[in-house]
């Protein structure tokens, strides 16, 4: 008379390679997904999605407020590009972008990528105008004034944000990153 190994007692194990449930018990459940699918509506960024509350490993501080919806972080995302055409007007592009960063930058990780870049353009914007004036500075007066011309030439960098930010803002209105090119990168 041959004995049967026992089996063990608890929840049964699905055979090698099928999927399993989250704990590793049973086939995969109604409404769970394969590792790499994403819900309908859903997108990601990186491995946060958009419109759910973060999660700070180790018990790290949580984010402030109620996270934002996909379509509020689109439309942030979208000021944080054009704000500083508002906030030029007073003299001071780098506001409008950095009001945007300073109160999303905690709710929400697509808005504050935007916004950093925004700033990060402004900033660039500044230096860049600023060192290409002393250079024209410089040209004027070895030329004897003839150089001072080159000053009409400032607009060239201010038109060139002008339309890497409508990009920029049309990628946010769609829920893609995007990259200003030739900026610095200071504010993360």
């Amino acid at each position: 008379m041959s004995e049967q190994p026992q089996q063990p007692s608890g929840p049964s194990q699905p055979p090698y390679g099928q999927p399993t449930g989250p704990q590793g018990y049973g086939p995969r459940g109604y409404g769970q997904q394969e590792h790499g699918q994403q819900e309908y509506g859903q997108q990601e960024y990186g491995q946060q999605r958009y419109g759910q509350p973060q999660q700070q490993p180790y018990g790290g501080p949580q984010p402030y407020g109620r996270p934002l919806s996909v379509q509020d972080e689109r439309t942030w995302g979208l000021v944080g590009h054009l704000s500083w055409l508002a906030a030029s007007i007073v003299g001071l592009p780098f506001v409008g972008p950095l009001v945007v960063f300073l109160v999303f930058k905690d709710r929400s990780r697509f808005v504050r990528e935007h916004a950093a870049e925004s700033l990060n353009m402004n900033i660039s914007l500044i230096a860049y105008s600023f060192a290409l004036s002393i250079a024209f500075t410089i040209i004027g007066i070895v030329t004897l004034g003839v150089g001072f011309l080159l000053f009409y030439l400032l607009f060239l960098p201010a038109l060139a944000a002008l339309v890497f930010s409508i990009l920029g803002a049309i990628a946010a209105s769609q829920g893609r990153a995007y990259r200003y090119p030739l900026i610095f990168r200071l504010v993360r």
